[in-house]
Protein backbone atom coordinates (compact mmCIF):
# COMPACT_ATOMS: atom_id res chain seq x y z
CA UNK A 1 0.00 0.00 0.00
CA UNK A 2 1.44 3.06 -0.69
CA UNK A 3 1.37 6.49 1.28
CA UNK A 4 -0.45 9.88 0.48
CA UNK A 5 3.08 11.17 0.37
CA UNK A 6 3.60 8.26 -2.43
CA UNK A 7 0.30 9.49 -4.15
CA UNK A 8 1.06 13.25 -4.51
CA UNK A 9 4.42 12.47 -5.80
CA UNK A 10 2.45 9.58 -8.48
CA UNK A 11 2.39 12.96 -11.25
CA UNK A 12 6.50 12.63 -11.79
CA UNK A 13 6.39 8.92 -13.04
CA UNK A 14 4.52 6.29 -14.73
CA UNK A 15 3.79 3.88 -12.06
CA UNK A 16 3.02 0.00 -12.64
CA UNK A 17 -0.55 0.43 -11.80
CA UNK A 18 -1.05 2.92 -14.91
CA UNK A 19 1.45 0.91 -17.19
CA UNK A 20 -1.71 -0.68 -19.17
CA UNK A 21 -3.53 2.88 -19.48
CA UNK A 22 -0.68 4.11 -20.91
CA UNK A 23 -0.98 1.30 -23.61
CA UNK A 24 -4.25 1.91 -24.16
CA UNK A 25 -4.80 -1.55 -22.36
CA UNK A 26 -7.04 -0.72 -19.33
CA UNK A 27 -10.59 -0.99 -18.46
CA UNK A 28 -10.52 1.37 -16.07
CA UNK A 29 -8.44 4.33 -17.42
CA UNK A 30 -7.18 5.34 -20.68
CA UNK A 31 -3.94 6.83 -22.54
CA UNK A 32 -5.45 10.40 -22.18
CA UNK A 33 -6.61 10.43 -18.58
CA UNK A 34 -3.20 9.01 -17.58
CA UNK A 35 -1.69 12.39 -19.43
CA UNK A 36 -4.33 14.61 -18.09
CA UNK A 37 -3.89 13.24 -14.63
CA UNK A 38 0.27 13.41 -14.99
CA UNK A 39 0.16 17.15 -16.34
CA UNK A 40 -2.13 18.75 -13.82
CA UNK A 41 -5.32 19.28 -16.61
CA UNK A 42 -7.63 16.47 -14.28
CA UNK A 43 -7.26 15.87 -10.63
CA UNK A 44 -7.03 11.83 -10.14
CA UNK A 45 -10.01 10.36 -9.38
CA UNK A 46 -9.81 9.75 -5.02
CA UNK A 47 -10.53 5.92 -4.46
CA UNK A 48 -8.58 5.42 -0.97
CA UNK A 49 -12.65 5.77 0.81
CA UNK A 50 -13.73 3.23 -1.36
CA UNK A 51 -15.05 -0.15 0.30
CA UNK A 52 -13.17 -2.60 -1.97
CA UNK A 53 -9.96 -0.41 -2.22
CA UNK A 54 -9.86 -1.04 1.86
CA UNK A 55 -10.08 -4.20 1.90
CA UNK A 56 -7.88 -5.16 -0.81
CA UNK A 57 -4.79 -3.09 1.02
CA UNK A 58 -6.09 -5.08 4.47
CA UNK A 59 -6.07 -8.06 2.50
CA UNK A 60 -2.95 -7.97 1.08
CA UNK A 61 -1.08 -9.55 4.11
CA UNK A 62 -3.67 -12.22 3.79
CA UNK A 63 -3.28 -13.01 0.38
CA UNK A 64 0.84 -13.18 1.01
CA UNK A 65 0.37 -15.63 4.11
CA UNK A 66 -1.83 -18.04 1.95
CA UNK A 67 1.08 -17.53 -1.08
CA UNK A 68 3.58 -18.48 1.72
CA UNK A 69 1.24 -21.48 3.25
CA UNK A 70 0.68 -23.10 -0.48
CA UNK A 71 3.96 -22.70 -1.72
CA UNK A 72 6.56 -22.26 1.49
CA UNK A 73 8.28 -18.67 -0.03
CA UNK A 74 8.75 -16.85 2.30
CA UNK A 75 8.17 -12.79 1.58
CA UNK A 76 8.22 -9.62 3.01
CA UNK A 77 7.13 -6.22 2.30
CA UNK A 78 9.17 -3.44 1.06
CA UNK A 79 8.14 0.11 1.69
CA UNK A 80 11.04 1.67 -1.32
CA UNK A 81 10.01 2.78 -4.56
CA UNK A 82 12.32 1.61 -7.14
CA UNK A 83 12.99 3.24 -10.66
CA UNK A 84 13.97 1.98 -13.88
CA UNK A 85 17.92 3.01 -14.21
CA UNK A 86 17.78 4.13 -17.84
CA UNK A 87 14.24 5.79 -17.01
CA UNK A 88 13.41 7.39 -14.40
CA UNK A 89 10.04 8.21 -15.40
CA UNK A 90 9.14 4.13 -14.55
CA UNK A 91 8.65 3.28 -11.29
CA UNK A 92 7.26 0.93 -9.12
CA UNK A 93 5.99 -0.03 -5.53
CA UNK A 94 5.65 -3.30 -5.27
CA UNK A 95 3.79 -5.67 -2.66
CA UNK A 96 6.43 -8.17 -1.33
CA UNK A 97 9.69 -9.30 -2.21
CA UNK A 98 10.42 -13.04 -2.23
CA UNK A 99 13.00 -14.16 -0.04
CA UNK A 100 15.89 -16.13 -1.36
CA UNK A 101 14.73 -15.19 -5.16
CA UNK A 102 15.04 -12.33 -7.14
CA UNK A 103 11.41 -12.12 -7.41
CA UNK A 104 8.38 -10.34 -6.94
CA UNK A 105 4.84 -11.20 -4.94
CA UNK A 106 1.91 -8.84 -6.06
CA UNK A 107 -1.42 -9.91 -4.07
CA UNK A 108 -4.60 -9.32 -5.55
CA UNK A 109 -8.30 -9.61 -4.66
CA UNK A 110 -11.05 -9.93 -7.21
CA UNK A 111 -15.02 -10.23 -6.84
CA UNK A 112 -16.37 -14.07 -7.11
CA UNK A 113 -18.13 -12.45 -10.52
CA UNK A 114 -14.36 -11.83 -11.56
CA UNK A 115 -13.73 -15.41 -10.93
CA UNK A 116 -13.40 -16.51 -14.80
CA UNK A 117 -10.78 -14.14 -15.41
CA UNK A 118 -8.30 -16.39 -13.43
CA UNK A 119 -9.71 -19.41 -14.49
CA UNK A 120 -7.63 -22.01 -16.30
CA UNK A 121 -4.19 -19.89 -15.07
CA UNK A 122 -5.22 -16.94 -17.09
CA UNK A 123 -4.32 -13.50 -15.48
CA UNK A 124 -6.27 -10.14 -16.53
CA UNK A 125 -4.03 -8.69 -19.19
CA UNK A 126 -3.68 -5.60 -16.74
CA UNK A 127 -1.73 -7.30 -13.97
CA UNK A 128 0.59 -8.89 -16.71
CA UNK A 129 1.51 -5.53 -18.12
CA UNK A 130 1.39 -4.14 -14.45
CA UNK A 131 4.70 -6.88 -13.52
CA UNK A 132 6.28 -6.31 -16.38
CA UNK A 133 6.88 -2.85 -15.75
CA UNK A 134 7.56 -3.96 -12.07
CA UNK A 135 10.51 -6.48 -13.21
CA UNK A 136 11.31 -3.76 -15.93
CA UNK A 137 11.92 -1.34 -13.12
CA UNK A 138 13.44 -3.94 -10.54
CA UNK A 139 15.54 -6.10 -12.30
CA UNK A 140 13.93 -9.09 -10.93
CA UNK A 141 13.55 -12.08 -12.94
CA UNK A 142 9.85 -13.31 -12.27
CA UNK A 143 6.33 -12.29 -10.56
CA UNK A 144 4.18 -14.27 -8.97
CA UNK A 145 0.58 -12.89 -9.06
CA UNK A 146 -1.51 -14.56 -6.11
CA UNK A 147 -5.20 -13.33 -6.03
CA UNK A 148 -8.35 -14.22 -3.10
CA UNK A 149 -11.09 -14.68 -5.12
CA UNK A 150 -14.36 -14.20 -3.75
CA UNK A 151 -12.47 -15.31 -0.19
CA UNK A 152 -13.72 -18.50 -1.99
CA UNK A 153 -10.31 -19.28 -4.17
CA UNK A 154 -7.11 -18.88 -3.66
CA UNK A 155 -4.96 -18.79 -7.14
CA UNK A 156 -1.47 -18.26 -7.69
Amino acid sequence: MITKEQLVNRKEYIGASEAAAVLGMSRWQTPLEIWAIKTGVITAPEIDDKLWVKLGNRLEEVVAELFTEKTGKKTRRVTEAYQHPQYPFLRCHIDRKVEGENSILQCKTASAFKADEWRDEEIPDEYIIQEMHELTCTGYDKAYIAVLIGNQDFVI
